[in-house]
């Protein structure tokens, strides 16, 4: 009897069956099959009608609508019980690959009946006497085998293998072991787990995945690593990559990266023999950093006397190394001693600006920088050079009359502080102080002239003499001097002892007062003050140009919190006087520090706080009693999806400790 228990093992199971078909026939005569269909509900059939002890072929496959199924067969012999087979035997394995093995075999007893399926059974890696068996593979229909090829296995793995035959009645007993073996190697067939990309610095990125478990390795786990490739999202190269001969390492730092720039990392094991599937690709952007190159295409262009205006084109975007915030644009005077100035521009909307308050017909180099929060960048390079427009000259200076007679003067001067442009002639007008300007004799000299005599001046008399320059653009102020035509002159006396009122004692800067001596009947050309920082002994010029009419005089650039003394001498035609007596010691006002305090770490301390240590400002530059620190600090926001840190609103986002 043939019961559905085959007709269901070896037909696919379909939602649709609608029937079997079922045939027999005496073995290879084929002119004797018969057939019947039977309804999908039927689990069982029995054939009768039989000659005894006649070998039959037994066929059974399932039915669709869209026709026949796979055959199952079975062979038999009428009148004859069939019985459980026996087991095969000589085992042996050839044909030994990463994923396969071939077995051959001797069947065994069949149980007078054939065989419908081999069974494969084997202990995987740990192999002995009592490790369990598994099932592997199995064959079905193909009675007269002799050789199976067993698929599915594990590379690198140890097996050992025994067998099993079916028949209608059962499985046999097993087998034989077989001899232990070994598969080959192959590349691993996984990629590693969890990939995970964070930014690390300017220039790198930290990478973490899950390492392959040891089964996995499908090789010798000496020769298992990782391999790392990354590349700039949106470029055409191939990246570079990075060997990782570690098998269990699960992290490496990607170094010399550009600065704020998106990367795409993937990760893949290798072993001896190749490398497996690649992980899937995550992103990371490094850190932001300062611009590695200052602003494109800068150009000048002088407006007025006293301005320039200066454009710019953007930072390259592959050297902005973060987002842009603003430009600075550097300036100062060629071939000059005096600071760099800076004109901010804020935002990166803008790419020009006009710079005022400059020297009027004055060479200036002029470069330009971007800044990011982290800083600024480098400036544009080479710097360009612009000069102001000129305009009409400053006054001559240093106007001295060296040689007096009671009725001639020779009278030298030098050429203006602020020449404007280039002097084409100067103008010097004289005439006695007690007459009108009108009844003045003038005169016009070369450009190269530095000094005038006049002569058939009247005695014991004071005269005004004006000199004034003049460029293109006109003439300019006049600088005004009084002499004396007398031979009785003498050096001037010293001023009075200067004094500083408190109330005019600030932080960085004195008002200095004092009272003229005598000027020898030789008007005075100019004061000298000199300083002392105590508790020191050196006194020194502080200015030594300060007008002739001055009574006071304003001294700047001073220190915080510094105590000073000053001093005052003047200058006319035929020398200097005394010093003045030392003023009382003043000290200056407290300010705020010139320094801010130089952070030396920021670690993590618990779950909530950081332990911040740092080095306070340089004694000089406190300014005054060190009362405190003020500590500031902001959240940087970290973009999950994209893998990267910015700034929330940074015209809220500030906390303060005090």
């Amino acid at each position: 009897m043939v019961t559905m228990e085959d007709l269901q093992r070896f037909t696919a199971q379909v939602e649709n069956l609608t029937g079997y078909r079922i045939s027999w026939e005496e073995f290879n005569r084929t002119n004797t099959r018969v057939t019947h269909y039977l309804p999908n509900v039927t689990l069982e059939y029995r054939v009768t009608g039989l000659t005894a002890l006649t070998t039959y072929t037994i066929e059974v496959a399932g039915m669709t609508s869209k026709g026949q199924g796979q055959l199952s067969s079975s062979t038999i012999s009428s009148g004859v019980p069939p019985e459980l087979p026996g087991p095969p035997t000589n085992i042996a394995i050839t044909n030994i690959g990463p994923r396969s093995v071939n077995l051959q075999f001797k069947p065994g007893y069949d149980g007078k009946t054939s065989i419908s399926r081999w069974l494969v059974e084997a202990q995987v890696g740990v192999v002995g006497e009592n490790e369990d068996w598994l099932m592997v593979h199995q064959v079905s229909n193909e009675p007269e085998a002799r050789s199976l090829e067993v698929p599915g296995l594990n590379p690198y793995t140890f097996y050992r293998f025994r067998m099993h035959q079916v028949n209608i009645v059962g499985n046999s007993p097993s087998s034989q072991p077989s001899r232990k073996i070994q598969t080959l190697p192959a590349p691993p067939d996984m990629a590693p787990a969890n990939v995970t990309l964070r930014t690390a610095s300017e220039t790198s990125l930290w990478l973490r995945w899950m390492p392959l478990p040891e089964w996995e390795y499908n090789g010798n786990a000496d020769q298992v690593g990782y391999r790392v490739q990354y590349y700039r999202v949106g470029s055409q190269g191939r990246g570079l990559t990075h060997i990782i001969t570690d098998r269990v390492e699960r992290e490496f730092t990607i170094e010399d990266l550009e600065e704020w720039t998106e990367y795409e990392v993937r990760v893949q094991a290798v072993n001896g023999i190749g490398m497996g599937p690649w992980s899937q690709p995550v992103r990371g952007r490094t850190r932001e950093s300062v611009p590695s190159c200052g602003p494109t295409n800068v150009s000048a262009f002088a407006t007025t006397s006293s301005s320039i205006l200066v454009r710019w084109f953007e930072v390259p975007e592959p050297d902005r190394n973060g987002l842009i915030l603003g430009y600075k644009v550097m300036y100062k005077e060629k071939d000059s001693d005096s600071a760099v100035r800076f004109w901010m521009v804020e935002g990166n909307a803008s790419h020009s600006v006009q710079l005022t308050n400059l020297g009027k017909y004055v060479l200036y180099e002029i470069q330009v920088l971007a800044f990011t929060r982290i800083g600024d960048g480098r400036p544009s390079s080479p710097p360009i050079l612009e000069r102001t427009l000129d305009d009409v000259p400053g006054p001559p200076v240093g106007i001295l009359f060296p040689e007096v007679r009671t009725t001639s003067v020779r009278l030298i001067w030098q050429s203006p502080a602020q020449p404007n442009g280039i002097i084409l002639a100067y103008q010097i007008t004289y005439h006695l102080n007690s007459t009108n300007s009108n009844a003045a004799t003038v005169d016009v000299l070369n450009p190269s002239t530095r000094q005038y005599t006049v002569t058939n001046l009247k005695p014991e008399s004071v005269y005004m003499f004006r000199i004034t320059a003049q460029t293109r653009k006109g003439w300019g102020d006049a600088a005004e001097a009084l002499v004396v035509t007398t031979e009785k002159r003498a050096r001037p006396q010293p001023t009075s002892r200067p004094i500083v009122p408190q109330k005019d004692v600030e932080s960085r800067q004195v008002l200095l007062s004092w009272e003229p001596g005598s000027d020898g009947l030789s008007p005075v050309r100019y004061y000298t003050v000199q300083l002392k920082e105590l508790p020191e002994n050196n006194w020194t010029v502080h200015s030594a140009s300060v007008n002739h009419e001055a009574t006071s005089y304003i001294v700047s650039r001073l220190k915080p919190f510094t105590s000073y003394q000053f001093r005052v001498k003047a200058t006319n035609d035929i020398g200097d006087s005394e010093y003045s007596e030392e003023s009382e010691a003043i000290t200056t006002l407290q300010d705020a520090p010139d320094e801010a305090p130089t952070i030396l770490s920021v670690t993590p301390h618990t779950t909530t706080s950081v332990l911040i240590r740092w080095q306070p400002p340089a004694e000089e530059k406190i300014n005054g009693i060190l009362l405190g620190f003020r500590i500031r600090y902001r959240e940087l926001l970290y973009d999950r999806l994209r893998h990267y840190i910015h700034t929330v609103n940074s015209l809220s986002s500030w906390a303060e400790l005090n």
